[in-house]
């Protein structure tokens, strides 16, 4: 009975016991996969040790100590190297700059000149709504001014030209295409004596009056007038040279209006002056101001040429005059047969019917180094119409012909 019982008890510790040992028995076969995997890893380090173990990168100290020689030599060469190009970059800038102050306003011209990027064209980075400027950009800017000086650095120097001076040639004499003055005295006279001058007087136009018959066919009578407007010596002459051809008296009411005090002094050959009844202009006033007082109470005759100004017929046609116009003389070219030659330094005409004349008598006249003189805008205008105009009257330098030819000489001729 003892032994069957202790073999029941040995049957139930073995059944409490076998899932202890199937617990114990996975916990050692994990243990031992886990070392496996651990020797393995193990020895593959220990392979690599020995694998880098014999190929040692310093066996000694004295190769460590050559190594280290040899890097510190590389780096101080390729400081060396640097430093040198830094040198010699700051050496071409100061060279660039001497010579770019010595070409100053040459190279202002090219670089204003030379295109320039989006970068210099920037506005300042003050103002708002902008980025500033960051170093890559300076750079650039640098870049561009330097390529900027080298162009115009390249630029060819300019070809010089010999300037021939403004000097006008020397004048020796004069021709006035008028005729000689009566009483042997004219400013041209004292202009020739004082400058040593040779002043030939010759009247390049004629003047040719209507004769009574001619004056009878415009069906005008003087009488029944009662005011005369005179703008020349000529027209008073040929006026008066017709009323006594055609016997005609004029009345001592009659007024008489003229352009000028000297033309009105003209009148004291054929009437008696008298200011009350000769008009005209003066510092104050003009003579068509003169002339629209006694609009309403005059009828007005106007004798004058046939290349008269159109100034005072448009006024008195505008203003609606009681007025008739008479053409009473004309000026035709004058035969220039008598002078061999128009080898003259100075011409002044005072007409256009003058450079008429002169192209009518002289048809291959040429300039040429000849200076021409005109008096009065009318007379401007037909010289320029074929030739060059070097002297002219009336302007705010010269009032008169004689004194705009004196500052003329003044110019060619120097000192008198």
């Amino acid at each position: 009975m003892a032994k069957t019982t202790v073999a029941l008890k040995k049957k139930s510790v073995k059944k409490e016991m076998a899932p202890i040992k199937k617990k114990e028995v996975a916990k050692s076969s994990k243990q031992s996969i886990a070392k496996g995997k651990n020797e393995k890893v193990s020895e593959a380090k220990s392979k690599f040790a020995k694998s880098v173990a014999k190929k040692p990168l310093v066996k000694t100290k004295t190769a460590k100590k050559k190594a280290i020689s040899k890097t510190v030599g590389t780096v101080k060469k390729s400081q060396a190297v640097k430093t040198k190009n830094e040198v010699a970059a700051k050496s071409s800038l100061k060279s660039k700059k001497i010579v770019a102050k010595k070409s100053a306003p040459a190279v202002k011209k090219a670089i204003l000149k030379a295109p320039i990027s989006n970068k210099l064209k920037a506005k300042p980075a003050e103002k708002k709504g902008l980025k500033p400027i960051t170093p890559k950009a300076t750079k650039a800017i640098k870049e561009v001014k330097i390529k900027a000086s080298k162009t115009t650095i390249e630029v060819p120097a300019p070809i010089v030209v010999k300037q021939i001076p403004d000097k006008k040639p020397r004048i020796k004499n004069v021709l006035i295409s008028q005729a000689y003055p009566e009483n042997g005295k004219s400013p041209f006279i004292d202009i020739g004596v004082k400058w040593k001058l040779k002043v030939d007087f010759r009247s390049f136009i004629q003047v040719e009056g209507l004769t009574a018959k001619e004056f009878r066919r415009l069906r005008i009578n003087v009488p029944d007038y009662t005011a005369i407007i005179f703008n020349s010596r000529n027209a008073i002459h040929y006026f008066f040279k017709l009323c006594e051809e055609m016997r005609v008296k004029l009345s001592p009411d009659m007024k008489y209006f003229c352009t000028s005090e000297a033309i009105a002094l003209y009148l004291q050959k054929y009437i008696h002056y008298r200011k009350r009844k000769v008009f005209y202009e003066y510092a104050n006033k003009t003579l068509f101001e003169i002339l629209n007082k006694h609009k309403d109470n005059e009828k007005f005759l106007y004798p004058c040429s046939k290349d008269r100004k159109d100034d005072i017929p448009n006024f008195l046609s505008s203003k609606k005059f009681n007025y008739s116009e008479a053409f009473i003389y004309q000026t035709v070219p004058s035969d220039l047969s008598d002078l061999k030659s128009i080898k003259y330094d100075v011409i002044i005409f005072f007409s256009p019917v003058g450079i008429k004349s002169l192209m009518y008598n002289y048809p291959d006249f040429k300039q040429e180094d000849r200076r021409i003189g005109a008096f009065g805008q009318v007379t401007h205008d037909a010289v320029k119409a074929t030739f060059r105009l070097d002297i002219v009257a009336p302007s705010p330098v010269a009032h008169s012909m004689a004194q705009a030819l004196e500052n003329y000489l003044k110019e060619s001729n120097g000192k008198a």
